[in-house]
């Protein structure tokens, strides 16, 4: 309430309040105080049902935006893709064991930990639940979908970074950008990588 931001910013009062988690108390504190709600990676629909269910709730203020946490593998061809995807997939079982630990030491009620048990997946928060998974054409129409169910920003995982963040970059944004409107409700469509 007392809140003062030093050095004073030219562009906002205070920072923008990103928050994740999709517990009910977790989406009672976004709609009360958040800007921003980080979804973690799923399918479409239930990503679109996350979305109803927060948007519809009374809110103070400027209305809420959308962000997706996703792990992208894009190549020419989906079957390049999904053969990239299965040696991520066989990599990531090396985890196993730490997996194993994680699983002991966390609370089965825990939402992440019930959605990520329905399907496998390669990376964190969702990773590559949110089918972002297929040829060039295919991520950008999936990022275009996500869009339209009012996703506006993307933090996005790459493996190995470097080459595949360039290859997004090269292969996919222009086929995004191809589409317009390019914003949501007067704010900007963003991708972050991480």
């Amino acid at each position: 309430q007392d809140y003062a931001l030093r050095p004073s910013s030219l562009y906002r009062s205070r920072p923008v309040i990103y928050v994740g988690g999709e517990s009910e108390p977790a989406r009672a504190l976004v709609a009360d105080h958040g800007d921003v709600w980080f979804i973690n990676g799923q399918p479409l629909d239930d990503v679109a049902g996350l979305i109803a269910d927060v948007a519809s709730r009374s809110r103070a203020g400027a209305p809420l935006r959308f962000g997706l946490s996703a792990f992208v593998v894009a190549r020419e061809t989906q079957a390049e893709a999904q053969a990239a995807y299965e040696r991520l997939l066989a990599l990531s079982k090396k985890d196993a064991p730490i997996k194993a630990i994680q699983k002991q030491n966390t609370d089965p009620k825990v939402v992440m930990m019930q959605t990520m048990q329905k399907s496998a997946r390669v990376g964190s928060n969702g990773g590559t639940a949110a089918g972002l998974v297929g040829s060039y054409e295919e991520v950008a129409t999936r990022i275009k979908a996500f869009h339209a169910a009012g996703i506006e920003l993307f933090m996005l995982q790459f493996q190995p970074f470097e080459a595949e963040m360039e290859r997004f970059a090269r292969e996919v944004i222009p086929r995004v950008r191809e589409w317009a409107p390019v914003a949501t409700a007067g704010a900007p469509a963003h991708a972050v990588a991480r």
